[in-house]
């Protein structure tokens, strides 16, 4: 078992990290909020396989549960969806003392934790992710928020959790595609500031894509430390958390142009290359960087060109970089971009010679 906590001005919270947990979120509901309902917002995969044993252990202690179940897929992260569930929520009588359970992977996540921040001006709610990229980065920090057509996250709130609880047991059905591509996010972590984390993660690949219990624990948890520090410096995202987006800007581009068909930790694993690349072109880092860290993503079976998103369309620069234009990272009329001058060093670049990130676009459409 592992524990942290995300040290915050207002809304501390602790991270449980555990194996077996269901009856640990049991026990801290009567400790925390032994007069409040649980209300368990879960996608259908995960429905199928943990939500029953999830209800069965608050029904045991006589805790009175709503469920609401939403489809697989960013499509759930919209207003439509906010509306439906809020309505839903108000109809069945949520009072103010209630808890939200976001029991499922990033998009859960996020869609619980916007409802949240805005049913009856705000309710607790606890993470219980069930993917890697949500034990790793999405459950922590409190951004919340959905999709519209313009972009992605573009409606949302900085809302903290009151707990996360974190179980690498999830992991053990969790698809294997799905598994590496979260791992795009974990990779993330050890470029922005952590050399050595990310030699640590080459050295124990192998271990990591077989899921190996013990390794993941570790894995999570390094992860949860780093996010932790980052928010505590910067909860609001206005200078040091925007070196998390290290590869977003491109990313978030790369899933509107594909209307979300695919996972985000995907697209993440092209745009942190591309990020590499433009800083290789504008002289803040050297080549071999880029294959270094090239080289770590194929072993992990992870896409490291667009045609390995998507080998059918025609993918256009000029398209991507409109995409990039809409992006919540935009301040004033320039497009921020995190770039690295090494591995383990990275900086927020807020005026980019846009030349240069056409020619990267081109690059990874003709690779």
């Amino acid at each position: 078992m592992k524990q942290i906590k995300v040290n915050l001005s207002e809304n501390s919270y602790k991270i449980l990290i555990k194996q077996n947990i269901l009856k640990d979120l049991v026990s801290n509901h009567l400790t925390k909020f032994k007069n409040s309902k649980a209300i368990f917002i879960t996608d259908k995969n995960v429905e199928k396989l943990y939500l029953q044993a999830l209800v069965d252990c608050f029904v045991k202690k006589n805790i009175i549960i709503n469920t609401f179940t939403v489809k697989p897929g960013e499509t759930s992260k919209s207003l439509v969806v906010v509306k439906n569930i809020s309505e839903k929520l108000l109809k069945k009588g949520v009072k103010r003392n209630d808890v939200i359970y976001a029991f499922g992977g990033g998009i859960v996540g996020d869609l619980s934790g916007f409802i949240a921040s805005i049913i009856l001006r705000g309710i607790k709610f606890i993470q219980v992710p069930t993917t890697l990229l949500s034990q790793v980065d999405s459950s922590v920090g409190g951004k919340t928020g959905v999709n519209t057509s313009i972009g992605k996250n573009l409606i949302g709130s900085f809302y903290q959790p009151s707990s996360v609880f974190i179980d690498p047991n999830f992991l053990k059905t969790l698809p294997q595609k799905q598994f590496l591509a979260g791992y795009a996010e974990v990779l993330k972590y050890s470029l922005i500031d952590d050399k050595k984390l990310f030699y640590w993660l080459d050295d124990n690949y192998k271990k990591i894509a077989n899921k190996n219990v013990v390794t993941m624990i570790d894995v999570i948890a390094k992860c949860c430390v780093k996010k932790a520090k980052i928010v505590k410096l910067d909860e609001k995202e206005k200078h040091h958390r925007m070196l998390l987006n290290l590869g977003h800007t491109f990313a978030h581009a790369i899933e509107k142009q594909l209307n979300y068909s695919i996972m985000h930790g995907e697209a993440v694993s092209v745009g942190l290359l591309m990020a590499i690349r433009l800083s290789v072109l504008l002289e803040k880092t050297t080549k071999d960087k880029l294959e270094i860290v090239k080289n770590h993503l194929k072993k992990l079976n992870l896409p490291t060109t667009l045609k390995d998103l998507n080998p059918k369309i025609k993918w256009k620069t000029s398209s991507l970089i409109k995409n990039m234009l809409s992006d919540n990272k935009r301040e004033d009329e320039n497009i921020r971009f995190i770039l690295l001058n090494d591995i383990g060093k990275s900086f927020v670049a807020k005026k980019v010679n846009m030349d240069k990130v056409s020619i990267t676009i081109q690059e990874f459409i003709h690779a």
